[in-house]
C-alpha cells in the first residue's frame, strides 16, 4: 500500500474472541479486500528473535514499514479504492507499533468474554497444527526471519513433549507467557493470554484518536445486527 491508498481496518481481540468472524462478515463489503489469515510473521519483519509479540515501534525503519505494508496488500489484494482488512491476534500486544505502520489506520477492538475466550484457547493450545496453512506462511516468509522460523519449529516440538499438538506457547506471547506456560495450568496461561491482550490493547487504543476507535463486544455482535452498523 502507498500512502495514498486508503486507510486500513485493523481487528484487534484476543485469540478466540472471534476476530475471525467479524473480519469475514466486513469483507462481504466491496469496498474491503481482506487478509484472509493471521500474519505474525510479516508484522515481526526484522524482528524474529524478539522474545514477546510486544514490538517496540521506535525500532522501525523505512526498510520494515515497506516490507509490512507491501507484503499485507499483496495477501489482500486490494482493488482501487479499497481497504485492506487485516486480523492478527497478537497486534492486541503492539498497537503502537501498528499505528506506526499505518498512522491513518482504523481500529475495531472487539472483546469477548474471558471465560469463553479460555474455555476456546484451551483447545486450540491442544490442537492440531493447520500444516497446510502454515506451509503457505513458509513459503511467504523471508529469509531474514528465520529467526522466527526457528523458534516456531522449537515451540511445536516442545509442545509435543508437554501432551500440547498446538505448541508450547500458541498465540499471542506476552511478556512471561514461556514461564507461565510451564509452570501453571493451561487454564491459567490461556487466562493470563486474554486479560493480557485486552488490557493492553485497551491501554494502546486510549491513546489513538477516538474517531479511529471503534469498541464491540462479541456478544453483542452474535446478538443483534444493529452492533455492525457505523464500523467502518
Amino acid at each position: 500500500m502507498t500512502t495514498a491508498d486508503p486507510s486500513p481496518v485493523i481487528l484487534i481481540g484476543a485469540a478466540r474472541s472471534g476476530t475471525k468472524f467479524l473480519r469475514d462478515v466486513l469483507a462481504v463489503s466491496q469496498d474491503l479486500a481482506a487478509v484472509p489469515y493471521d500474519v505474525n510473521y510479516i508484522w515481526r519483519y526484522g524482528a524474529g528473535d524478539a522474545p514477546s509479540d510486544r514490538l517496540d515501534p521506535a525500532a522501525l525503519t523505512p526498510k520494515r514499514i515497506g516490507f509490512i505494508r507491501a507484503a499485507i496488500a499483496r495477501i489482500a489484494k486490494p482493488e482501487a479504492g479499497q481497504r485492506v482488512i487485516e486480523k492478527t491476534v497478537s497486534n492486541t500486544l503492539r498497537v503502537p507499533f501498528v499505528d506506526a505502520v499505518y498512522p491513518d489506520a482504523r481500529y475495531v477492538h472487539l472483546i469477548r468474554d474471558g471465560r469463553d475466550v479460555t474455555e476456546s484457547a484451551m483447545r486450540m493450545w491442544q490442537a492440531k497444527p493447520d500444516w497446510r496453512a502454515l506451509l503457505v506462511k513458509l513459503r511467504q516468509m523471508p529469509l531474514s526471519n528465520i529467526g522466527y522460523a526457528v523458534w516456531f519449529a522449537g515451540n511445536i516440538l516442545r509442545g509435543l513433549f508437554l501432551g500440547r499438538k498446538g505448541g508450547n506457547v500458541w498465540g499471542p506471547r506476552f511478556d512471561g507467557i514461556d514461564q507461565i506456560a510451564t509452570t501453571q495450568g493451561l487454564a491459567a496461561v490461556c487466562a493470563w493470554q486474554w486479560r493480557n491482550s485486552v488490557t493492553q490493547a485497551g491501554e494502546d487504543l486510549a491513546q489513538i484518536p477516538r474517531p479511529r476507535v471503534y469498541e464491540i463486544r462479541y456478544e453483542d455482535l452474535v446478538n443483534d445486527e444493529a452492533a455492525l452498523r457505523g464500523l467502518v
